[in-house]
């Protein structure tokens, strides 16, 4: 890469960082350019905005955020006015005014995260289909921690960076119905899949290596791995997930880890193909090369799982990374990894340095929905909901938006939508004017760029919600999608 081209996708990272950090900046109230004004500033003085770094062009920040040119100019205008901005001709405008923190913007799938930050706050008319999370826990088995369980918690701190040894087993009895052999000490318990990730690049990866993702990936992995300081290594999906030629291709750049989504892939759905399991455990193996294995969505599946490609490569470094949360609900905030029992020391060790260990309530919890006897019968009713809930926003999108197309998905909670035009991000930020949220690649993706080389013709929707809400959050993508295309 030159260093015109470094500098051109340098500035398209800032205005994307930008643009994700004023959120919905048009919520207020007064003219357009005074709100984006006050947005921007906003973002200088809580040190988002370092002081000395370059702002947009006033043209792409037109462009980025669907408003008029002039607009942009007036906002800048205004922002000149407050001493904030300066602009220098022939180089930009950047910020002068106060920058509180200066802290760094980095590319952890802001948006999203601003998202949940922001539907935790309270109460929002925003439909989110942005988010791939069980809404509920309607239909889950019955539970309940009482003090005597507390009292029979071992250790009696409730401090286990393992986990509780009764969750352990449950998990490890979990993974042998779904065709891998395991046992207790090879499980850490973790704070949803999401920590497991973080530690699994907190174990293999330092700063400057290469990582190998599939591209679209689980947008936690890019959080995880480039906070760790890791440069991305994208390899394609197809409609049996991880393609083999690539990630052999890849490979022979002698990355330090490998991951990869087995079960169920997020975004599109899909299932890896059997026949590629095996092979991308040899070239694993042939490369020398830790491989973390996400078999998240596994619960999630609507037809028979196929073992995770840890069972056929029991010798080798494989995590396994799951999640219960997934499995029944998002607030359990429970998941696992599966590792030789040597590599499970390490990320007990390490698991033990983030947090000293998770919720023995959210455990002990989670081992009673595991043991539950009816809990293969109440995940089946859940995961049919959830083939409804497809089905019907699928209907929907067919009505309303006929030109757009996805791959069935093979379970899981999500799709991946192409649309006729590479507009995704221009549709997301119009969306959000219509209350309703969709994810684009920014957050799925090592390769931001438009397509061939990307995906900006991509969107992730959660089918997740419940139907009305799902109708009526394609209603509105509707109406947004007439303001793009006109």
């Amino acid at each position: 890469m030159n260093r015109s081209t470094s500098a051109r996708v340098d500035r398209s990272a800032q205005l994307l960082d930008l643009v994700d950090e004023i959120g919905e900046w048009w919520s207020g109230s007064g003219p357009l350019y005074r709100q984006l004004a006050t947005a921007v500033a906003r973002a200088i003085e809580r040190g988002a905005v370092a002081h000395g770094a370059r702002l947009p062009a006033e043209r792409s920040m037109a462009s980025a955020i669907s408003v008029s040119r002039g607009t942009a100019v007036a906002a800048y205008d205004q922002l000149v006015g407050d001493g904030l901005v300066e602009r220098r001709p022939g180089s930009g405008t950047f910020a002068v005014g106060p920058a509180a923190l200066a802290l760094p913007v980095g590319r952890e799938g802001s948006s999203l995260v601003a998202r949940l930050v922001d539907r935790s706050a309270g109460p929002s008319d925003l439909i989110d289909l942005s988010i791939s999370v069980l809404h509920d826990a309607e239909g889950l088995p019955e539970a309940a921690v009482s003090t005597r369980d507390l009292l029979e918690v071992a250790p009696d701190t409730g401090y286990s960076p393992w986990g509780l040894p009764g969750l352990r087993s449950a998990v490890a009895e979990l993974l042998g119905d779904w065709g891998l052999p395991t046992v207790p000490s090879q499980v850490v318990i973790t704070t949803g899949a999401q920590q497991a990730i973080s530690i699994a690049a907190a174990c293999w990866v330092r700063p400057g290596d290469r990582v190998v993702v599939d591209d679209p990936t689980y947008p936690g992995a890019v959080s995880a791995f480039t906070a760790a300081g890791a440069e991305l290594v994208a390899v394609p999906v197809d409609g049996g997930g991880m393609r083999v030629e690539p990630l052999a291709a890849a490979l022979e750049n002698r990355p330090s880890l490998v991951y990869v989504q087995s079960a169920l892939h997020s975004p599109s759905g899909a299932a890896l193909a059997a026949g590629r399991r095996p092979s991308i455990a040899r070239l694993a193996a042939q490369a020398r090369v830790p491989l973390v294995e996400d078999v998240a969505l596994a619960g999630l599946s609507w037809s028979a799982l196929i073992p995770p490609i840890a069972a056929d490569a029991p010798r080798q470094p494989i995590a396994v990374v799951g999640s219960l949360s997934k499995l029944f609900w998002g607030g359990l905030r429970i998941g696992f990894v599966r590792a030789p029992e040597p590599v499970a020391l390490r990320f007990a060790r390490v698991k033990a340095t983030h947090d000293l260990g998770s919720s023995a309530v959210s455990q002990l919890l989670a081992e009673q929905l595991l043991r539950a006897p009816d809990r293969a019968t109440r995940v089946a009713s859940r995961n049919r909901e959830l083939q409804h809930r497809y089905g019907a926003l699928a209907t929907s999108i067919q009505e309303a938006l006929p030109t757009w197309r996805w791959d069935e998905p093979a379970g899981g909670l999500s799709i991946w939508v192409r649309l006729p035009a590479p507009v995704a991000r221009e549709l997301a930020v119009v969306a959000l004017r219509h209350r309703v949220a969709v994810a684009t690649a920014d957050a799925l993706s090592a390769v931001v760029a438009q397509p061939p080389g990307g995906h900006g013709d991509r969107i992730r929707l959660s089918f997740a919600a419940p139907v009305a809400e799902l109708q009526e959050g394609v209603r509105r993508l509707a109406e947004a999608w007439r303001t793009v295309v006109g």
